[in-house]
């Protein structure tokens, strides 16, 4: 690596006997192969950096059915760190979100419920009913919530995805249906797992929404099945078939499968697990860079005694790549051609870009090691007069 020649540090503990690797690698092999074949679509990433570790038929556009529920559940989370609301903002249920079909916790018409209680049977039982009423409460309308889900899907860059509905039920006469891609999905759970209070909510596997109700299960199985999976999201219409988007942290490593397509309710989770699985057994998490790591070449600094700097990073760099991959990673600084004195120790110059194969995946600042004061008069003096010193070194040169 330029920066380096140091071998990356890795953290590749807790991994799996090679024999229980190879079968699992076999397994995946085997569902990747069929997966292509009945045209499910699926998707495995790493969630911070979205690498992608395997896919198949990933940008086929399709219906999400309730998995439109992880929108919801994003700008409601995003909205309670930014103080539009809280988990105690009453909601009122209309006659209009009672009259949802589907999966439901049977909300009455009048009744009020603090958000987040509506917002626990919107996670885990996928209650429709509960996904209006918030539409309404919150938005004060479904086609404002609809127009909000769609505009944040177009700032997180989700270019194949339109919601039609807050919900993911099949469109009634004359109605468009919703349309995404597993690639889309996985995008949308990656700032889905960066809200606590959503991991929160999708990781109870069961709760009872009022007394006298039936325990209400979490709709997603997986998370009887793996053990550190902690969401997200089922979704189920005749037009989607049976799609799940699921996540998982091990090792400091978080990953994301989506499967959409299924033809049957159990094996979407077989190859869920399977994909993540396969996944934590194929990547390795890697120090880049450690704090004060000297970063590219140095450079000029005009107006200060020392003529050149070399940059430092900030803090340690750490990224989730395939363990194939950690030799052909690279680092990139981006600052300034030239720095002019006065700066202080620790301020950030700039920023060094660590990427595979041209695709940045991470970032850390970079910074100025040491104190750089201007240079006293008598320094500038003696600079003026040394006939050596002209307008083209580098310590004249006055910046634009």
């Amino acid at each position: 690596m330029p920066h380096s020649q140091k071998k990356p540090d890795t953290d590749r503990s807790r991994r799996a006997p090679l024999p229980v690797c190879a079968a699992l690698c076999a397994v995946a092999a085997v569902a990747a192969a069929a997966t292509a074949e009945s045209g499910v679509g699926t998707i495995c990433i790493e969630a911070q950096s979205g690498l992608v570790i395997a896919e198949a038929n990933a940008d086929v556009r399709r219906a999400p059915a309730s998995m439109v529920k992880m929108m919801q559940m994003l700008l409601v989370a995003e909205g309670l760190r930014a103080g539009k609301w809280t988990l105690a903002t009453p909601v009122t249920v209309t006659d209009h979100a009672q009259g949802m079909g589907g999966t439901q916790v049977y909300l009455e018409q009048g009744d009020v419920y603090p958000l987040g209680q509506l917002m626990q049977a919107v996670a885990v039982a996928s209650a429709n009913d509960a996904a209006m009423a918030v539409a309404e409460g919150l938005w004060g309308s479904e086609e404002a919530c609809k127009q909000a889900m769609n505009q944040r899907a177009a700032g997180l860059g989700m270019a194949n995805t339109v919601f039609h509905s807050v919900h993911g039920l099949p469109p009634d006469a004359g109605e468009q249906s919703d349309q995404t891609t597993a690639r889309d999905m996985a995008r949308l759970a990656q700032f889905c797992v960066l809200q606590p209070r959503i991991l929160e909510w999708t990781r109870c596997k069961e709760f009872t929404f009022k007394p006298g109700q039936a325990v209400n299960y979490n709709t997603n199985k997986l998370l009887w099945k793996m053990d550190d999976c902690d969401g997200l999201k089922t979704g189920f219409i005749r037009s989607a078939g049976f799609c799940v988007t699921a996540t998982a942290a091990r090792d400091n490593i978080r990953l994301i499968a989506v499967v959409m397509g299924g033809q049957s309710s159990g094996p979407r989770f077989d190859t869920a697990r399977k994909l993540l699985e396969d996944g934590f057994a194929q990547v390795c998490r890697t120090r880049v860079l450690a704090q004060g790591d000297p970063v590219g070449e140095s450079i000029p600094v005009a107006n200060c005694e020392a003529p050149r700097i070399q940059l430092t990073a900030a803090q340690d760099l750490w990224i989730v790549v395939k363990q194939d991959d950690v030799g052909k990673l690279t680092v990139t600084p981006e600052h300034a051609g030239l720095l002019e004195a006065p700066i202080a120790a620790g301020e950030a110059i700039g920023v060094a870009h660590a990427g595979l194969q041209g695709k940045p995946l991470a970032s850390v600042p970079l910074t100025v090691p040491d104190d750089l004061p201007e240079a006293g008069w008598r320094w500038k003096l003696q600079r003026s007069l040394a006939p050596h010193h002209t307008a083209s070194s580098p310590e004249a040169v006055t910046p634009e």
